[in-house]
């Protein structure tokens, strides 16, 4: 009986050690698995700061704003803190220190490039800026997000090994546990059948072991968990910054929402361009579609107001938003959330729930929408920049830069459809004399009405461009030449015809030369084309102005023929 005894004792000592042993390497695993989620984290906040101070840069380039040059500056801070809090935490893997300096070289070459951008708009004006900017945007790769990447898969692939040490060690104490209960049970029971206290005691330690393995599982659970969420707000913020226009970031959004934020109903609504609505763009859960039904005013929405969440955390005498009095979801619990860039509100992100919004899911919220404001302001960024380059400021149409750069496509497009496209020079006859008798601001007026007249007389698949000065081309796609020069005459008779307002009266009237050339029969490129359409027009003018000539006619009456350079 005492052997037996002794014998459970050694038993029970030994298992408990082996138990101890394994419960330490599994707190030590999960320690490395929080560690690498915290260097995981500090790099996809350092990613934010990046491309914060280069939109703040890329901002001052743009409008010189000296808030934009302070958060250029406050971002760049933090950037460098970001790095000095990452090689702090990788100090113990040579790869990943190795990978902090390669991120603090490529954070100061891209600094150097956003500084260049700043300096030239302090000593050259916008134009050199926005060429600096335009440079900077059209580079293919960015040093900083492809270091920090590099370091997010490695920590992914350490991430993914630690979870596997970490599950394999809980089953180890599984294992131990199940081990230690079974053969204390059996020499126990044989031992020490008639000692009940004991056996009591040993259910006691039961429940407590299988406590421990409850609350071992939930952590496991809410690690993983946590990690998943970290994945798919990257992954979110990763597309966001790949998308090109507005439409496929709504795409994406609509995808990465309904996981990420799966409990709360939502609505994600966007100010209009007139800035005086706020519509719905997308919606997800049960109470989704009464939040997109309302149409409302910033004004309505106390998140826009305050440019902060509203209500705040544990806030119950809030006022209720009056759209969500609209919606008819007051009896929920509700979040709103602003989404903003630049100082600007673009949005916001309303969500709905039967439960109350507990503090984690206000802060995850929270992320999505600050991820949610900096891509959609960047994505107007970008589209004013494409339109600032395509686009002629004064009269809107195209410009020269945008008209060499697709009449060859649309050449090619005719040649594999074997159609006709004709190409329209314009002249405004006089234009010299007409801005010297009545004033730059008039000449300026004019070729504004003018560019209005081509648009309009234009059909959608056409492209109208100022061709410079006084110039204007106009490219017609699957047109022959006669109909190009009936169209020219409808536009020479439209602009005879015009009447400008200027100031309290009206400007004189005034008149257009127009030269016409067609492919294939006047030429087969874009510069034959242009140069036929410009020949055209000089013999227009030679003709007495005010009248539409073709190309066909020119090797006829014009066998020497002035470049449009040459005309005054």
């Amino acid at each position: 009986m005492l052997v037996m005894a002794a014998s459970a004792v050694i038993l029970i000592v030994l298992l408990a050690a082996a138990v101890f042993s394994t419960a330490r390497r599994y707190r030590l695993d999960q320690q490395w698995t929080l560690h690498t989620y915290q260097v995981r984290e500090q790099i996809l906040l350092l990613i934010n700061n990046a491309r914060d101070a280069e939109m703040q840069a890329r901002s001052y380039g743009l409008t010189g704003r000296d808030a934009a040059f302070q958060q250029y500056w406050h971002a760049i801070s933090a950037l460098e803190r970001d790095t000095d809090d990452i090689a702090e935490l990788v100090a113990d893997d040579p790869v990943e220190t190795a990978a902090v300096k390669q991120l603090r070289d490529a954070i100061a070459a891209r600094r150097n490039q956003l500084e260049q951008i700043i300096n030239a708009y302090r000593s050259s004006g916008p134009a050199a800026a926005q060429a600096d900017v335009i440079a900077l945007l059209t580079r293919p790769t960015n040093p900083v997000r492809d270091v920090a990447s590099g370091m997010l898969d490695r920590e992914a692939a350490l991430l993914k090994s630690r979870e596997a040490d970490s599950a394999r060690n809980s089953r180890n104490v599984a294992i131990a546990a199940a081990v230690a209960l079974g053969g204390s049970l059996a020499l126990l029971i044989a031992a020490l059948a008639s000692v009940g206290l004991e056996q009591r005691r040993r259910l006691r330690s039961e429940r407590n072991l299988e406590d421990s393995a409850r609350r071992l599982e939930q952590a496991l659970h809410d690690a993983s968990h946590a990690g998943e969420t970290l994945r798919r707000l990257a992954r979110l913020t990763e597309l966001l910054q790949n998308c090109r226009d507005l439409g496929e970031a709504i795409n994406v959004i609509e995808r990465a929402l309904p996981p990420l934020l799966p409990e709360p109903s939502g609505c994600l609504a966007l100010i209009n361009a007139s800035r005086n609505i706020v519509e719905s763009r997308m919606h997800w859960g049960e109470r989704g579609p009464e939040l997109a039904e309302a149409v409302y005013t910033p004004d309505d929405c106390w998140a826009l107001r305050r440019s902060q969440p509203h209500p705040g955390a544990g806030d119950a005498t809030a006022p209720v938003c009056a759209h969500l009095v609209q919606s008819g979801v007051t009896a929920s619990h509700t979040l709103c959330l602003p989404l903003s860039s630049q100082g600007q509100a673009l949005g916001v992100l309303s969500l709905c729930s039967l439960s109350p919004i507990l503090s984690d899911m206000r802060q995850l919220a929270a992320t999505v929408a600050d991820q949610l404001g900096l891509a959609l302001g960047n994505l107007q960024l970008q589209a004013s920049l494409r339109t600032q380059s395509i686009r002629d400021p004064l009269t809107s149409l195209f410009n020269r830069r945008y008209l060499e750069a697709s009449i060859p496509r649309e050449l090619v497009r005719a040649e594999r459809r074997q159609g006709g496209l004709s190409v329209l020079m314009f002249d405004l006859d006089h234009f010299k004399r007409y801005n010297d008798t009545q004033g730059h601001d008039a000449g300026d007026a004019l070729l504004g009405a003018f560019g209005a007249l081509l648009a309009r007389s234009c059909r959608r698949e056409d492209m109208p461009c100022r061709f410079g000065g006084e110039e204007f081309t106009m490219v017609l796609t699957d047109a022959d030449h006669a109909n190009a020069l009936a169209h020219a005459e409808t536009i020479r008779a439209a602009t005879s015809a015009l009447v400008v307002p200027y100031r309290s009266g009206t400007l004189p009237p005034a008149s257009v030369s127009i030269g016409v050339a067609t492919y294939p029969e006047h030429g087969d490129s874009p510069e034959a084309l242009l140069r036929m359409a410009d020949q055209a027009l000089y013999r227009a003018k030679q003709l007495g102005r005010n009248r539409v000539a073709s190309a066909g006619d020119v090797a006829q009456h014009m066998p020497d023929v002035k470049p449009a350079a040459s005309r005054t």
